[in-house]
């Protein structure tokens, strides 16, 4: 039976809506890191292709089909709460500082978030090629070359070392950064 809720349809138009959001986000950053300078043709050239290279492969597809929700849910939420602030007397100036790069944990904050959802999507497009690299023995008994490097890179001793030394990096940027008092002094 046919319900209104009914979003198998949408399933089509998946590529279409990969394509234009990969589109539009690429030339949006070129443009606006200026990466060519004052050419805005090459920046959509280069935005265009690499649309059609999302499209063309079907594991960034899903990648980007499985992230895009997600993100809009962050974006409602960051949203939200930004609203909350501002009904509850916050100046709008205020908040605008907080997300303009004022407040370097905010944007930390989100970057790590924003890691965790690809992260998230990369393991569940990408989770069962992993597990063939790093599952063992091959067919004939000896495990490859590949198999051997797969192994000893997704240990958890290897991947908690990575995550130490990563929040070790960070804690040791933000502990050197200079914080600026209050003026007068």
């Amino acid at each position: 039976m046919a319900t209104v809720l009914d979003l198998g349809l949408l399933a089509y138009f998946v590529p279409v809506f990969v394509f234009f959001l990969v589109l539009v986000i690429v030339w949006a950053l070129l443009e606006k890191t200026h990466f060519f300078q004052g050419n805005k043709f090459v920046n959509l050239l280069i935005a265009f292709v690499l649309a059609v290279l999302f499209v063309i492969v079907p594991e960034l597809s899903q990648v980007v089909a499985l992230a895009t929700p997600w993100f809009v849910i962050l974006f409602l939420f960051l949203l939200l709460l930004i609203l909350t602030f501002l009904f509850m007397g916050v100046n709008p100036e205020d908040v605008s500082n907080v997300f303009s790069g004022g407040n370097m944990t905010i944007t930390w904050a989100i970057i790590i978030i924003s890691l965790a959802i690809f992260g998230y999507a990369f393991t569940q497009v990408y989770g069962d090629a992993i597990h063939d690299i790093t599952a063992g023995e091959s067919e004939e008994g000896s495990a490859d070359l590949v198999q051997n490097v797969g192994q000893i890179l997704f240990t958890p001793k290897i991947l908690g070392m990575v995550l130490l030394l990563g929040i070790a990096a960070f804690t040791v940027r933000f502990l050197s950064q200079s914080v600026p008092g209050p003026k007068g002094l």
